[in-house]
């Protein structure tokens, strides 16, 4: 049964080093949350912490209202699903998949039903009896997400568990892990370092950065209005100025003020091959052009000798070529000022 999980003031210190600073968190019954930063910035720390596996320095972890903040993790009703899967190779796949049950004793023929159950579930039929080392990743890692899951977990941990499938195989997985979480309704904390994938599948994101949330908010909360510059840069491709007029350009904000960093996304800048008017607009070179099949990335060196992102249609990779001008045009209200720390 799905329930909440709360983190309230988390920290973990080694010696003088402070791993994680302070994290409050709350989880909704039901909902998914990435964990998503930078390595070193304590994402998995935080993990371990309310798996079990770390004990915090201070703070308290709730689980459904109950403090689990010292409870062993085989007392804890989470599943775990780690980043290198951690399959016993000496076991099948359904004694993997059974260990977790076998562990709390639970009776033969109840864990055989679950177990089939997981089996169908992920689509391992027929792999029953194979080792960890027959299979492909792809089935690793549902053999991982079966042992997490069959115990009926009130809480699922991931701790990057994509992160070592080819591209292809990673965009369909983690497409069948959300199916699968929101069908079973499972309160879920995700850990990733890769924005897309918890832009892809999350309700929300905290953002994490030297051991601290640095903003906590839907996907397009995060990417349309971030609270800081480290959070502007971190998620999706961004032109940042320290000042509403930079190097030359007359930015023109939509949002006057004492905003100390300006944002502008590329896909809201355009190009053509017209003279600049007015402000919104400068006149550059273009240095790299990147064809994505769906959509074009410029790089348009600027006079100033900065580099100014644009993201438009396919047909720019035919339109601009290296070496060639350009001017980049876009309306103020595509600026978004946030504060620079």
């Amino acid at each position: 049964m799905s329930t909440t999980l709360d983190l309230q003031g988390i920290e973990k210190r080694y010696g003088a080093t402070r791993a994680v600073a302070g994290v409050d968190l709350s989880v909704a019954p039901g909902e998914l949350v990435a964990l998503l930063g930078p390595s070193g910035c304590g994402k998995t720390t935080t993990l371990r912490m309310v798996a079990g596996f770390v004990e915090p320095t201070a703070g308290r972890i709730l689980m459904g209202g109950a403090d689990i903040t010292r409870m062993p993790p085989h007392k804890r009703n989470a599943g775990m699903v780690f980043q290198s899967y951690a399959l016993f190779p000496h076991l099948s796949v359904a004694d993997n998949i059974a260990f977790g049950l076998r562990r709390r004793a639970v009776p033969r023929a109840e864990i055989a039903a679950r177990v089939a159950r997981m089996v169908s579930l992920l689509q391992l039929d027929g792999l029953e009896q194979r080792l960890p080392r027959q299979l492909s990743g792809g089935q690793q890692q549902r053999v991982a997400v079966g042992r997490a899951l069959v115990i009926n977990p009130a809480v699922l941990l991931l701790d990057e568990p994509f992160s070592n499938l080819d591209a292809l195989l990673r965009d369909s997985t983690r497409i069948e892990m959300r199916r699968l979480q929101t069908t079973l309704g499972l309160t879920t904390l995700f850990v990733t370092h890769d924005q897309a994938e918890a832009m892809a599948i999350s309700d929300r994101i905290a953002v994490m950065h030297r051991g601290r949330i640095e903003q906590i908010g839907t996907p397009r909360e995060i990417y349309d209005r971030p609270a800081t510059r480290f959070v502007a840069g971190f998620i999706g491709r961004a032109n940042l100025f320290d000042a509403p007029e930079e190097a030359g350009l007359r930015l023109a904000p939509a949002e006057p003020g004492a905003a100390a960093c300006w944002l502008l996304r590329p896909e809201a800048v355009t190009l053509d091959l017209a003279p600049p008017e007015g402000p919104n607009a400068v006149a550059g070179t273009v240095e790299v052009v990147s064809f994505l099949g769906t959509g074009t990335h410029v790089s348009l060196r600027l006079p100033s000798g900065r580099i100014l992102l644009a993201e438009g249609p396919a047909a720019w990779a035919d339109r601009f070529r290296p070496g060639s001008p350009a001017t980049a045009r876009w309306d103020r209200a595509a600026l978004v000022a946030i504060r620079a720390a």
